[in-house]
């Protein structure tokens, strides 16, 4: 016996209930009653809900992509925007025999070696460090720093924080959108179960090979054991 296949997915399931309804529409204008007219309006007025919830889910997904791309770049720059400081400090420090301890303004040890951060936040905060650290290098009387300064660091580092915030207004965006979708995808399979079982009462009294070609045409799918045969397509219906 071929089993039936409910749809498990939410592309799936509305594809399911747009053909039911489309198929039932036809079959009314053709004076057949395969399905009830109580279900085929549930699913008239379900339809546009359920595709537009998953429109906007699709849509803030790729909204989420998109700040997700451009918080990355903004890091990479910020990141970018503090290793050039550091270096351009290191050579600076050498050339006019500065003490070591300068490097220290700038989060860098006395050796000079250049830090490694294992976390975005500790980049964040070392890069407001350095900010801070060259208007103190300045008071005690250092040159400020030049390519990139401290107001351009500082501008790299206000974009980056900016984008990752993005990213957490789009999360959360996104994360409604999907709780509306998981309230819908209830009453999709609500609906899905209640166009198979017209079917099968409606269809009863028909061979078992006539309901399961009439119920395809409504949207539903059967999965065949290996070896069982397969119902007889009508020619129209054969790919």
């Amino acid at each position: 016996m071929p089993i039936l296949l409910i749809p498990s997915s939410d592309m799936a399931r509305l594809e399911f209930v747009k053909r039911a309804a489309a198929t039932a529409g036809n079959d009314f204008d053709a004076g057949y009653y395969y399905l009830a007219r109580e279900t085929f309006d549930n699913l008239t007025e379900f339809i546009p809900v359920f595709e537009n919830a998953l429109k906007r889910t699709n849509a803030l997904l790729s909204k989420r992509s998109k700040e997700t791309r451009e918080s990355s770049q903004a890091f990479d720059k910020m990141e970018t925007g503090v290793r050039d400081m550091w270096e351009v400090l290191r050579r600076r420090v050498n050339r006019n025999d500065e003490p070591a301890h300068v490097l220290t303004y700038y989060e860098l040890p006395l050796d000079g070696i250049t830090p490694k951060p294992t976390t975005k936040d500790e980049w964040y905060a070392i890069a407001g460090s350095m900010i801070d650290g060259d208007a103190k290098a300045v008071e005690a009387g250092y040159p400020a720093m030049q390519n990139p300064s401290a107001q351009q660091l500082k501008e790299l580092l206000d974009k980056a924080r900016s984008e990752k915030n993005d990213i957490s207004d789009a999360d959360r965006e996104y994360d409604k959108a999907q709780e509306d979708v998981e309230q819908l995808r209830a009453k999709a399979d609500e609906l899905i179960s209640d166009v198979i079982d017209d079917l099968r009462y409606l269809l009863r009294k028909k061979d078992n090979p006539s309901q399961r070609r009439i119920m395809r045409s409504y949207g539903v799918t059967f999965k065949y054991l290996k070896g069982e045969p397969e119902d007889e397509m009508p020619e129209e219906e054969v790919e």
